[in-house]
C-alpha cells in the first residue's frame, strides 16, 4: 500500500462525526495512479478507491506530493494554487470542510 492509500484507509479512524453537517462526498485524483472516493455523513466516512459512481460533490485534483504536504500541514494552499492549476476543484470551500472532519 502506498503512503497515500495509508492515509484514506486511516481516515474512518481519525472521523469526527460531529464536524459533519451535511451528507458530502469527495473524490480525490492525485498524478495518474491515486484515485480516492470519501463519502462524509453525520454518522459515518467511506472510503473507496476509485471514482464515485455519480459526480462527487467536491474533487481535488493535484500531484501525490502537493496532496502530502496539505495533509501533513506544511503547506497552506492558497488561491495562486487554484488560479495556476497546480490544484484543481470546483469548490475549494469543502475543501475546508472535509479537513474538519478529520482529527489528526
Amino acid at each position: 500500500m502506498s503512503e497515500i492509500g495509508d492515509i484514506f484507509l486511516g481516515l474512518p479512524k481519525m472521523f469526527q462525526k460531529d464536524n459533519v453537517k451535511t451528507a458530502r462526498t469527495f473524490y480525490f485524483s492525485l498524478d495518474d495512479d491515486e484515485k480516492w472516493t470519501i463519502s462524509l455523513s453525520p454518522d459515518k466516512c467511506e472510503v473507496k478507491a476509485g471514482k464515485p459512481a455519480l459526480d462527487a460533490d467536491c474533487f481535488f485534483k493535484a500531484s501525490k506530493e502537493m496532496f502530502l504536504q496539505v495533509w501533513g500541514g506544511k503547506y497552506t494552499p492558497s488561491a495562486k494554487d487554484f488560479l495556476m492549476g497546480t490544484i484543481k476543484s470546483n469548490n475549494p470551500i469543502l475543501l475546508k470542510d472535509f479537513i474538519a472532519a478529520f482529527r489528526k
